[in-house]
């Protein structure tokens, strides 16, 4: 059967997403047409399809149980889109008496080759996901493969904008509370709960994303921010943490904030107490703040929190209650943002 999945902007340049399971083709048969038997229990036959009805079962179980609501939304939604997709490709194809592969093909050629024009605006959508310091110029035949290789997809993205589509799948909402030092206006419609941790290279790439989305949406979204240090593969981020809590007890939590992340690099102790004089903090205060149990509660308390919830891993965002994994471009956040806005009988900004 074909397989026509959604558009996955980054797949070739980040990573492989993953592995697409045989077709039914090769299963096992017996010369009379009946699938083979391969075992026999206490003299019950167990036949190929048997065997491979549970295979598909206890896959499916061990790729799901242990993933938080928030995960398996996304991959029912990511299996909806590819079903959809899958759909509409093989009801053009038959109206215009073609294979489903034969039409795909026809269609990809159709749209021409892929321009310069196309492979700067890929390289600027995704360029918060690139590596830091990735030039346009080394990238640009990776990123040309990369969209022609998506021109089948690009197919089916087309008659899906002409098709009528409802999906009535929700996200699940995760109840996190608004505790933390905050940015916009506290009436937001929209508020979204970062988890973060400072020595974290994802959430240093996730900033000027967020900064981009309140700078959008200035009097629609507010930001709170709370603290998960991986202590595990960050040693220098619970520290860092603490540090931030006793800024943020002299109304320097952002401009300390933003030190920390610019230098990401130079966390230890000595350089924790330069950047509070660099942030205009009083370091007698603070110095006093890093050697009570107040600060270090607190931010233990916004780990505990986003575990209670299923996070392990940073940076996390919860926009309204709903999770978004990873240092996620604009439009990620902007999706969800004004799928909210509307919900709330809100107009979101234009693009």
């Amino acid at each position: 059967m074909l397989r026509v999945a959604p558009l996955v902007p980054l797949a070739l340049l980040i990573a492989a997403l993953g592995c697409q399971p045989q077709e039914a083709g090769n299963r096992t048969a017996s010369d009379n047409g009946q699938t083979a038997v391969v075992a026999n229990l206490n003299g019950r036959d167990i036949d190929a399809a048997e065997l491979e009805g549970w295979m598909k079962d206890n896959l499916y179980k061990r790729e799901m149980a242990n993933k938080p609501a928030g995960e398996i939304y996304e991959e029912q939604a990511q299996a909806i889109d590819a079903m959809v997709n899958e759909l509409l490709v093989a009801d053009a194809a038959k109206q215009a008496g073609q294979t489903p592969e034969a039409y795909l093909e026809a269609q990809a050629l159709a749209l021409g080759p892929v321009s310069d024009a196309e492979v700067s605006e890929f390289f600027s959508a995704n360029q918060s996901r690139l590596p830091a310091g990735a030039k346009i110029e080394e990238l640009a035949p990776r990123i040309k493969a990369h969209l022609e290789s998506q021109r089948p997809q690009q197919v089916a993205e087309n008659l899906r904008a002409k098709a009528s589509l409802t999906v009535s799948l929700e996200p699940p909402r995760a109840n996190v509370d608004a505790l933390g030092p905050a940015r916009g206006p506290e009436n937001a419609p929209v508020v979204i709960i970062s988890f973060s941790d400072y020595q974290c290279p994802f959430c240093k790439r996730a900033e000027p994303t967020i900064d981009a989305v309140l700078a959008k949406y200035p009097t629609q979204v507010r930001q709170v921010y709370r603290h998960l240090p991986l202590d595990a593969i960050h040693p220098q981020a619970r520290p860092a943490a603490i540090a931030a809590v006793c800024a943020e007890n002299q109304g320097k939590f952002w401009e300390y904030h933003a030190l920390l992340f610019q230098n990401q690099e130079a966390l230890g102790d000595a350089d924790l107490r330069k950047h509070a004089t660099a942030a205009g903090l009083d370091t007698t205060k603070f110095e006093a703040c890093l050697s009570s149990s107040e600060a270090a509660q607190r931010v233990q308390a916004d780990a505990d929190a986003a575990r209670t919830v299923g996070i392990t891993g940073t940076p996390a965002f919860f926009i309204n209650g709903i999770l978004i994994s990873g240092a996620r471009p604009l439009d990620d956040f902007s999706k969800w943002i004004d799928r909210e806005l509307e919900a709330k009988g809100q107009t979101p900004p234009a693009s």
